[in-house]
């Protein structure tokens, strides 16, 4: 039986960008050249930062040396501001399946890679309880460890829980443990949600019959 769902953020609940964030740095870099050569900021490297490894300030230091920006204390809330304009509306699907499995005593989950600035995207999709996050779990999806860790605090057993994931690689490191995995689709999801928790309760039954011959 599915107890809890557990949904990425970016690109499953909402539509996210960081070219909001590029676009700012762009106007600010004093190499433009060596910033368009680099692909901006598409070319940083932001684990530390969603590890929880180093703080936004520390962040936003190595962000603008990276893109060769002069770093200013007030440079902060505008690096924050620009990638908070990055969040998009929530994905009415999304909002529709989660509104299903409420309905049917399925809890909802997050789990995501998350930049620690955006906590506050998605703090009204569920309890706080069941919001998990890889600067929190100082690991990153697809890492293993943190899908046990998710299990350990849900109390939960792999084949009672569903993630779903935009990236194939999180999914199949979920599937890799037990955990019923979906690689996320707009136009698919109610139904790919429906066959996957029919298809668990299909097994459970099975499991059940085969059991009751050896009496």
């Amino acid at each position: 039986m599915i107890k809890f769902t557990i949904f990425d953020v970016g690109q499953v609940c909402y539509p996210y960008s960081l070219n909001p964030l590029n676009k700012f740095l762009q106007t600010q870099t004093q190499n433009l050249q060596r910033f368009v050569k680099h692909n901006g900021i598409k070319s940083f490297d932001y684990k530390p930062f969603m590890r929880g490894e180093i703080k936004i300030e520390q962040f936003c230091k190595y962000l603008c040396k990276h893109c060769d920006v002069v770093y200013f204390p007030d440079i902060n809330a505008k690096i924050n501001n620009a990638m908070h304009e990055g969040v998009g509306n929530c994905f009415p699907e999304t909002l529709k399946v989660m509104e299903k499995l409420r309905r049917n005593n399925i809890k909802i989950c997050l789990l995501s890679n998350a930049l620690p600035n955006l906590s506050d995207t998605a703090q009204n999709l569920t309890d706080n309880e069941l919001i998990f996050t890889s600067y929190e779990l100082g690991m990153l999806k697809p890492d293993m460890h943190i899908y046990q860790t998710v299990l350990q605090n849900l109390n939960a057993k792999p084949q009672e829980v569903v993630f779903i994931d935009d990236k194939p690689t999180n999914v199949e490191a979920a599937k890799s443990i037990g955990i019923h995995g979906i690689v996320f689709e707009r136009d698919t999801i109610e139904q790919d949600i429906a066959r996957t928790i029919n298809n668990s309760q299909y097994q459970i039954q099975k499991s059940a019959f085969k059991n009751s011959q050896d009496y």
